[in-house]
């Protein structure tokens, strides 16, 4: 689970989709009066829920910068809370039957079955 600071700093990340620096996230994250050492202290928290990489250095003036992106994707992100909030062995079938009904229209069901052919495809080969 994420605090409220983490999670803000993770739809940032999300949303730029791109590497950023811990200065960097300071700058983006608008009315917020985060500084460079309280972002530090999240990002390192958000590397041990595993949710956050180091994904490249950056030379600024004279030391290097670490940038971080994110190691899932939102929804992947999200659909690990979810499972690990309730390890019932059925809870990914129970979350698919709720989301098939409510798909919103006949391409969304469309676009579901593609997935799964896909995915049955990539498995009996």
């Amino acid at each position: 689970m994420l605090t409220k600071s983490e999670k803000q700093i993770m739809d940032l990340l999300w949303s730029v989709n791109r590497p950023l620096s811990c200065s960097e996230i300071v700058e983006l994250s608008g009315d917020k009066t985060w500084k460079d050492s309280y972002v530090h202290s999240l990002i390192k928290s958000l590397m041990k829920k595993d949710v956050v990489e180091i994904q490249a250095f950056e030379l600024i003036s004279r030391s290097y910068a670490r940038k971080f992106s994110p190691k899932l994707t939102k929804e992947a992100f999200y659909l690990r809370e979810y499972l690990e909030e309730d390890p019932d062995n059925n809870t990914m079938l129970k979350l698919f039957k709720a989301y098939a009904e409510a798909a919103r229209d006949a391409q969304e069901m469309k676009d579901i079955e593609a997935v799964i052919k896909k995915w049955k495809k990539s498995h009996t080969e």
